[in-house]
């Protein structure tokens, strides 16, 4: 059988009956399970307190883990610099240069041939934007290692003098990235 068709949607809601009687008495089943839950609610806090101890221990440990973490990665950690009273004639060796280790400087090296090597295969245009980016990633460190022979305390500007390196090597890995399709094509 095929429901009528209505005109409007008020004609349907004036249709549909204001209230339904279920077929059956529900009341019993409502009232049984609400004691029943009642019984397990009761239960609930001296049962559960092992998971909730375990979850607190859980909580706790990974907050000293956390703390932990921020105190014992400070950029530079042999160079954290402690604050002296002017003209104690104490100075502070810091050193805002990239790192000396050999892994490194080699890594680096090659990635910065490559880097030259493949930015001659872009357009023009596009080589000058890549050196004007470098550029201004270059100005950026050279600013920070300034601000930081200032305040070489600071996590911030340690935090934004090694996102200029990583923004620097990024960059060359991009380009080097980018172009490999290019020489594959080629050969």
């Amino acid at each position: 059988m095929n429901p009528p068709r209505y005109d409007s949607l008020e004609q349907a809601l004036a249709a549909v009956p204001r209230e339904l009687q279920p077929s059956r008495d529900l009341w019993p089943g409502i009232a049984g399970s609400i004691g029943h839950d009642a019984q397990r609610v009761r239960r609930a806090p001296w049962s559960q307190w092992p998971m909730a101890l375990a979850a607190s221990l859980a909580v706790l440990g990974l907050v000293g883990a956390l703390c932990w973490s921020v105190v014992h990665d400070r950029p530079g950690g042999e160079r954290v610099a402690s604050a002296t009273p002017p003209g104690s004639g104490r100075g502070i060796a810091v050193s805002f240069q990239r790192p000396q280790d050999a892994d490194y400087i080699a890594a680096r090296t090659a990635l910065e041939r490559t880097f030259n090597e493949r930015l001659t295969l872009l357009k023009p245009a596009t080589r000058e934007r890549i050196r004007a980016d470098l550029e201004t990633i270059r100005k950026a460190n050279a600013d920070i290692s300034a601000a930081l022979a200032q305040d070489p305390a600071s996590p911030l500007l340690w935090q934004l003098l090694r996102s200029t390196w990583q923004q620097e090597i990024d960059l060359y890995t991009t380009v080097a990235q980018t172009t490999q399709t290019m020489l594959t094509r080629r050969t």
